[in-house]
This record gives C-alpha cells, structure tokens and sequence, in this order.
C-alpha cells in the first residue's frame, strides 16, 4: 500500500500513530479528533500503511539486538567465569542456559511449521 492514497492529514495521523503511545496523544499530535483517528483505523489503506510502518520499525528495531547478540553473548560468558560473586555467575549462567533454551525452542518451532506447510501444499 502506498502511503499516496493517504491525506496529509491521515500521514500526520499516521506518524502520530507511530510515535505515541496512546490513540489520544496521537490525536493531539496530529491536531485530529480521536474518532477521526479510529475512523481512519477503520479504513483498509490506512490501517494497511500504519501496518507496513510498524513492521519496518520493528524490523530495524530487530537489527539493532543482533548486532549486539556478540557482545552481549561476551558478556555473559565473562560474567560466568570472571565476576567475583557467586549470585552474578549463576544469573549469567541462569541466562545463558535460558536463552539456548529460547533459541532451541524457536528453531524447533521453525522446522515444525515448515514441515506442516509444506504437508498442506501437497
């Protein structure tokens, strides 16, 4: 969808929409009635743009955590073997073994759903 079927007034709204955290604060950021702004959420095209700009937004957002997955990983494992205290190393440790855990999970997940996909296409 192509923000150009939108008004500039829906663009202010929707820009609103992306930086507030409230349907009221965006109303009274982009200068609109909030029924105008759950009005505008009714309509297809704008709802579909407020999506694809969420998205992007996340995606980036995305970005910025794996390229800390290094360091942050460092880290830990310099938590786990060099801090003096014994809670800190095994809160490290705790972590570490939960977010092996968390990734173990979604990569079986993953496998699973596309298995189940490709099952349902033949």
């Amino acid at each position: 969808m192509s923000e150009n079927v939108l008004t500039p007034k829906q663009k202010k709204g929707l820009a609103a929409m992306l930086t507030c955290s409230t349907i009221t604060a965006a109303a009274l950021q982009a200068r609109v009635a909030e029924k105008t702004l759950y009005r505008w959420l009714a309509m297809p095209e704008f709802a579909a743009e407020l999506r694809t700009k969420q998205a992007s937004i996340i995606d980036a957002a995305a970005g910025r955590l794996v390229q800390g997955l290094t360091q942050a990983l460092d880290t830990l494992a310099d938590l786990m073997t060099g801090a003096e205290s014994e809670t800190v190393r095994r809160q490290a440790a705790s972590e570490w073994l939960a977010n092996c855990l968390k990734i173990r999970e979604q990569t079986d997940l993953e496998k699973r759903l596309i298995e189940l996909e490709k099952a349902a296409k033949l």
